[in-house]
């Protein structure tokens, strides 16, 4: 069990450690050519053994062969005087040649004399004659063995111990310069791995910074294309994912200014489910121009279109700063709505202070303009339950809402003046502190059975009338400054196409 806990944590802690692709391929390549070399040396190793052997038993049989002829007159005599002479014949022989180690020599009578180091496993220990033609005896010591004879009579055997020292001199050269070689080219090998890895690893890691840019929502990063191999492929499909990618965010974008947010959130979104009508509690402003039939009957249209812009490009910024959103523009009127879609505890509040805001924008502007017709909005604002869904036919949806609240908002905007907010006292009630209320008596509204007492709404407090200048200098500087985007952006393009 704690062998198992221990490979888990070791596989784990392996898992999560950064391996390069250049060190993988270049461990691998080196384990290959090493294994490579180390089982072709072993085969050459054996081979050359082969050799050698086949080589020195050549030898070894024609000087045993040359000794035992030498002794075998002697050993046929059996005198000691003889054996003497054996001995001296065997001694000369010994110190003659320098690779034999030790001689025996088998008399038929049983008689065995060892010369020199015979070692461990001396072949005729046994006291046996040899009985087979010369040859090389299969163990640790390398023996061969010569059957004596005179006249086809058997009169003993000589077995005689030959040095390894050459074989293992031969070896250790082979074994040395195999290990240059394959330190050689080991080295090659790997600097040739580390280098095509590198070159191979380049663009993947191109690849992997390119798709951390997307993630930051930089839709801009490409990659530079070179070759014709999978890698290439996979940066062919990674541009074109990156241009759906951008093509798919700039028609966010687009729609995003014409749709509610949340059903361009969700038509973007990977769920297929549209959104779903359901009631909620909302609350509505409306912002609608004063005497518009009057201005734009004595305004060129392109001047109209551009004060109108310039006015709810504020009216906007205002209302997304206290976290409303506007649903619709209608001709020279706006409608925002607030606690849809984002959730807001103090909608009521917000929705008034941005009805204040609008008010105190169109002021600004008014000195701003320093002249020129003048432009003031009424605003209506009301809270209540409304319907907020899919409006409209097959062909052409509108994900907006609707519903008394919605009516009642509309109908506010006809009770007050230009720069007035007008509301029910009822919604009043919920705005919070810092408000003054001055009550216009009740009123019948269309599609309402009862009268409601409505009135206009004034900042009374400080800190409301601060917060409220803020939204307004806000929005104005970053108006001024879009502006001032678009001017330098048509600057530019001019200047380029001037200059192609």
């Amino acid at each position: 069990m704690a062998v198992v806990e221990m490979f888990n944590h070791w596989k784990q802690k392996l898992s999560g450690m950064r391996f390069p692709i250049r060190w993988r391929w270049m461990l691998l390549v080196s384990v290959t050519v090493a294994l490579a070399v180390l089982i072709q040396s072993l085969i050459l190793l054996n081979m050359e053994r082969d050799s050698w052997l086949r080589s020195q038993s050549a030898q070894a049989t024609i000087m045993v062969e040359r000794l035992g002829d030498e002794v075998k007159n002697f050993m046929l005599a059996g005198r000691k005087l003889d054996k003497t002479q054996v001995d001296i014949i065997v001694t000369g022989f010994r110190k003659k040649i320098p690779t034999v180690l030790g001689i025996q020599v088998h008399y038929t009578g049983g008689e065995l004399n060892n010369y020199g180091n015979i070692g461990t496993h001396p072949p005729l220990a046994d006291g046996k004659t040899a009985s087979a033609t010369p040859t090389r005896l299969l163990s640790e010591d390398l023996w061969y063995v010569q059957p004596v004879s005179y006249a086809k009579t058997r009169v003993g055997s000589i077995a005689v111990r030959f040095s390894e020292d050459e074989w293992q001199h031969l070896a250790n050269r082979f074994i040395s310069d195999t290990l240059m070689v394959a330190v050689l080219l080991l080295f090659l090998a790997s600097i040739a791995a580390y280098l095509i890895a590198t070159r191979m690893s380049r663009p993947l890691e191109t690849l992997a910074q390119a798709a951390r840019h997307v993630a930051d929502g930089d839709f801009s990063t490409r990659i530079a294309l070179s070759g014709n191999d999978e890698i290439t492929d996979a940066g062919r499909q990674f541009n074109h994912m990156v241009s759906e990618l951008a093509h798919k965010e700039k028609l966010r974008d687009v729609f995003g200014r014409y749709l509610n947010p949340k059903l361009v959130s969700d038509v973007f979104s990977e769920t297929d489910t549209a959104p779903s009508s359901h009631r909620q509690q909302v609350s509505i402003l409306f912002a609608d121009m004063v005497a518009f039939t009057a201005f734009s009957e004595n305004t060129p249209s392109e001047e109209v279109v551009n004060i109108l812009n310039r006015y709810f490009e504020l009216f906007h910024r205002i209302i997304d700063y206290y976290g409303g959103h506007v649903d619709k523009y209608i001709g020279d009127a706006v409608m925002a709505v607030f606690n849809h879609p984002h959730e807001d505890d103090v909608h009521i509040r917000h929705a008034a202070m941005a009805g204040l805001g609008i008010t105190l924008a169109c002021q600004r502007l008014a000195e701003e303009r320093n002249g020129g017709p003048d432009i003031q909005f009424r605003v209506g604002i009301h809270h209540g339950d409304a319907i907020v869904g899919n409006i409209g036919a097959v062909q052409r949806l509108e994900y907006t809402v609707i519903g008394d609240a919605v009516n009642v908002a509309s109908r506010m905007t006809g009770l007050g003046d230009g720069g007035e907010v007008m509301l029910p006292q009822e919604t009043f009630k919920c705005v919070g502190e810092g408000f003054t209320f001055a009550s216009i008596g009740r009123k019948s509204i269309k599609g309402i059975q009862k009268s409601i007492n409505c009135g206009r709404i004034t900042a009374d407090d400080e800190k409301t009338r601060v917060n409220i200048e803020h939204a307004v200098a806000l929005a104005m500087d970053l108006t001024s400054q879009a502006e001032a985007a678009v001017v330098i952006r048509e600057a530019t393009s001019v200047a380029v196409t001037g200059d192609a």
